[in-house]
């Protein structure tokens, strides 16, 4: 055999051992570079199992319960659990949730505290209107107000400032009261509206004799001033006598009605306050409302205006 022809024959048997791995065996390249399909068949096989087990998890695996639970796959391909961006989503909410919970908490303990701060405030109001109108002024304590209203005496303070302020609110409302009976007197007739209002103020002394009393005996402590509001209050309530008095006087000044409504108001509660007064020369009331009467008689008498009778 020529040199040639054993050449060919050493390169005929060398080709199987050349291209012999242990995954499969590859024949010669094609003869245009590309390995025939027939002889690449293990290697494809191999590779499309591979994808239909990849296939099968995403449609009935665990993929695909990630991929029911919302699962995400990122550009670099990674997975994302969704279920957490979920639970913290929830978790954002709940904590939104809690908050709000917090402030409405918040907001209904301050109510609670604004209601039972109030209960106590009426409380104290009611049991200090009790022991004046039934015993006076004088009979009226702090600690026997703070006593049975079940709380300290540093309490009341705090709701009043100090204990004039519970003698002033409760002489507010008394004034505040008085006003409102008076101005409930009809006013067509002036004269008449006089005796309605002197009547009036009789009849509500009688009811409160006290309370009343308290709004002028009370004197505040280290001689400070009796407050504005109520002494307005008070000048109200004698003006109800100006308007009548201005239809009766028509030529009279401001200066003059405004006189003269106090002076008649004040008359009329002096006599009512000394026919009350137990102690000293107490009238009964039907004797009282006629001497009220006759003071209105001849003082409007005096002034020229007739009389009721």
């Amino acid at each position: 055999m020529g040199e040639v022809a054993k050449g060919r024959e050493a390169t005929k048997q060398a080709e199987p051992a050349a291209f012999t791995t242990d995954a499969a065996t590859v024949g010669a390249p094609h003869p245009e570079g590309r390995a025939a399909l027939g002889e690449h068949a293990g290697n494809v096989a191999g590779v499309c199992d591979a994808i239909d087990r990849r296939h099968r998890e995403l449609e009935g695996g665990p993929a695909k319960a990630g991929h029911e639970g919302g699962g995400v796959i990122d550009e670099s391909g990674d997975d994302i659990n969704s279920e957490g961006l979920h639970f913290a989503g929830l978790r954002v909410k709940l904590n939104n949730v809690h908050i709000g919970s917090l402030k409405m908490n918040n907001v209904q303990e301050e109510t609670l505290r604004d209601q039972k701060k109030n209960r106590r405030r009426v409380q104290i109001l009611e049991i200090a209107r009790g022991i004046i109108a039934t015993k006076g002024l004088r009979s009226l304590k702090v600690r026997d107000v703070a006593e049975a209203a079940g709380c300290s005496v540093g309490s009341v303070y705090n709701e009043f400032g100090d204990f004039d302020g519970v003698i002033l609110t409760v002489n507010r409302e008394t004034v505040q009261a008085l006003t409102e009976r008076l101005a409930g007197v009809p006013a067509e007739d002036p004269v008449r509206q006089l005796y309605g209002l002197a009547e009036t103020y009789l009849e509500f002394f009688a009811e409160h004799a006290n309370l009343l009393r308290s709004l002028f005996e009370h004197r505040m402590e280290d001689d400070r001033p009796y407050p504005d509001d109520i002494l307005q209050m008070v000048m109200d309530a004698f003006a109800l006598m100006h308007p009548p008095l201005v239809r009766l006087l028509p030529d009279a000044d401001d200066v003059k009605i405004a006189l003269l409504s106090r002076t008649l108001f004040s008359a009329v509660h002096g006599i009512i306050s000394l026919g009350l007064e137990e102690r000293m020369v107490a009238v009964p009331p039907q004797l009282l409302r006629q001497q009220v009467e006759q003071f209105l008689d001849a003082h409007l008498a005096g002034l020229g205006i007739l009389p009721l009778r």
